[in-house]
């Protein structure tokens, strides 16, 4: 029996048999690797928001077996357990009520399968610049991962829809899509909610192939409504596209099998959602816990700020008011249209915009097209009137995937029908490929910056510098006004300044609080022109304008015990508590 392979066998096998397909594959994941790789070291500057940290700390309580837990000591948190009658615990974290739990818990699961060694190593280091905090890295190379694995879904799902070849023009044109990587080094967990829309739409691709042939379609219908149900605990408004589904069920499932597909999706979602609605009521007697004044709340609206609610010592809900609602509902739907759903390139949008004239030969096809732009409409709508404005999961960027998928479908019918075309069908889309990924080519090449971790308002190393000057002095409270990413960087728990000055004083009765970290999140240049005019009213500033301007007069208010100010760079200062002894030590 022959157990090898002659010199000339193996130079077949590797210039025209199976091998040379082998050695393609290899290289474009080698390619797809080392762009990846480039991509983050060039554009990844760190976490750009608190909606994303207070996640990140979140995820990195439950990796310390913490459960969904905090850091972040919100003042409306503290006024909500007391109104339920809970005793406030100042000895350990409090429970996190403002977001929703699967980002945090597939960061925990990051968090958790590290070797002990390099979890302390990576997050107990302060970052030396230009270098980056090593908990920041973790967040980056956590969302490459979910984009890889978006990329592979969509390859699966073009194959299965359409071919082959429109699998992998769809796949590579998601990851060349210079938009789609602005979302993914924002580590906000966009390619999370890519992963799970490209998952259910393969579960309902699978349930209409099942109908086709007359197979059972309880398990995918089922696991389609599970999968429902991780959208809703990814992002809540996400949660609605479960109506879409249920009526994809019953529209497609005739006879007797319609009520159980139905079913099958109501089940699916409602026993991954229910355990965690129930973990709310039980909280906070609601449902999304405080999420849910959302609905009520606009970012950028003085009068329904989510921030402004959040560091409020009061367990009151915003009103809602309904010409409110709609203004933002429209504002964003507007944004949405006009701006996100271009993420995906120019080229793919149009092309998916202008195929929905077009009927494909397969039936399949033609159905799921109109199912997908059912869902992307529900979910558009959804997040622009539930989300508060905070949300940084989009529904027309995390469905650019699916967009690319039937955009390159017509793209193949396109070339295949033209006379001059078709006999190039193989390297047309390389000019497609080509123009798609020029964008992200000119912000590869770009330079790093030489301080490319220096991103206000977070300053990780002083923040580790606050987490070691509080142990020093014996582990007191401190407060910040970006108090996520002191978190964070720190792990430690931390305040979140008040609103109202007098919520600092009654926060302080009970539980001192040392110092206050003064970021450019409040102390913006343009808060200085303010501070010579304010008189006795304190107009944009609020109730702390007396503080901020004592910072250059060095005239606090009377009662106000964090008198001394020192100032570590442009917009950056820390006021210090006199009555608190100075650190011992080094």
């Amino acid at each position: 029996m022959k157990t090898s392979r002659s010199l000339q066998e193996w130079v077949h096998w590797l210039e025209i048999g199976p091998g040379a397909r082998w050695i393609r594959r290899a290289a474009l994941l080698i390619g797809i690797l080392l762009l990846s790789l480039r991509i983050g070291y060039t554009q990844f500057h760190g976490p750009q928001s608190e909606v994303t940290l207070s996640q990140a700390v979140a995820g990195r309580q439950l990796a310390a077996g913490e459960g969904y837990t905090t850091t972040i000591r919100y003042p409306q948190t503290m006024a909500v357990l007391q109104a339920r009658s809970e005793k406030t615990d100042f000895a350990r974290p409090w429970p996190e009520l403002h977001r929703s739990p699967l980002y945090p818990a597939l960061i925990g699961g990051v968090i958790s399968a590290l070797p002990a060694k390099y979890s302390h190593a990576i997050f107990q280091k302060a970052p030396t610049p230009p270098e980056g905090f090593g908990g920041d890295y973790l967040l980056l190379g956590l969302n490459i991962v979910l984009l890889w694995l978006a990329a592979w879904l969509t390859f699966i799902l073009g194959r299965r829809l359409f071919d082959a070849s429109v699998g992998m023009v769809a796949s590579i044109g998601l990851l060349a899509g210079v938009s789609v990587w602005a979302q993914t080094v924002a580590v906000n967990g966009t390619p999370l909610m890519m992963v799970l829309l490209l998952s259910l739409f393969y579960l309902l691709v699978r349930g209409d192939g099942a109908a086709t042939a007359g197979k059972p379609l309880r398990p995918w219908f089922f696991a389609a409504g599970v999968v429902c149900g991780l959208m809703f605990l990814c992002d809540y408004p996400a949660g609605l596209v479960v109506l879409p589904v249920l009526l994809f069920a019953g529209i497609r499932c005739k006879g007797g099998v319609r009520m159980a597909a139905i079913l099958g999706v109501a089940i699916g979602f409602i026993l991954v959602v229910y355990p965690w609605m129930s973990r709310n009521i039980g909280l906070t007697g609601h449902p999304l816990a405080l999420a849910g004044h959302d609905i009520a709340l606009k970012a950028g609206d003085p009068t329904a700020e989510p921030e402004i609610f959040r560091n409020t010592l009061s367990a009151a809900a915003p009103a809602l008011d309904l010409d409110k609602l709609g203004n933002k509902g429209l504002t964003g739907i507007k944004v949405a249209l006009r701006d996100q759903v271009w993420a995906g390139g120019m080229l793919f949008t149009a092309l998916f915009a202008v195929g929905l004239l077009y009927r494909f030969r397969s039936s399949t096809a033609n159905r799921m097209r109109w199912v997908f732009l059912a869902m992307l409409v529900v979910l558009v709508v959804a997040q622009a009137f539930l989300d508060s404005g905070e949300g940084e999961r989009f529904p027309a960027i995390y469905a650019v995937p699916l967009i690319a998928i039937f955009g390159a479908g017509f793209f193949a019918v396109l070339v295949a029908s033209s006379e001059k075309l078709a006999p190039h069908a193989r390297w047309v889309p390389l000019v497609l490929l080509g123009l798609q990924a020029l964008p992200l080519l000119h912000d590869v090449m770009e330079p790093r910056r030489k301080n490319h971790f220096c991103y206000p308002p977070y300053y990780p190393t002083v923040f580790v510098g606050m987490r070691e000057d509080s142990a020093r002095r014996g582990g007191v409270a401190w407060m910040a006004d970006v108090p996520a990413g002191a978190a964070w960087y720190s792990g430690q728990q931390v305040w979140s300044q008040p609103t109202k000055l007098r919520d600092y004083y009654e926060i302080c009765m009970e539980q001192p609080v040392y110092a206050l970290v003064l970021t450019p999140h409040t102390l913006d240049r343009p808060y200085f022109a303010e501070l010579t005019r304010i008189g006795s009213d304190p107009g944009l500033l609020g109730e702390w304008a007396q503080v901020y301007s004592a910072l250059v007069t060095t005239r606090f208010p009377a009662g106000f015990s964090l008198v001394i100010p020192q100032k570590l760079a442009d917009n950056l200062f820390v006021l210090f508590d006199p009555r608190v002894g100075p650190s011992t030590g080094k």
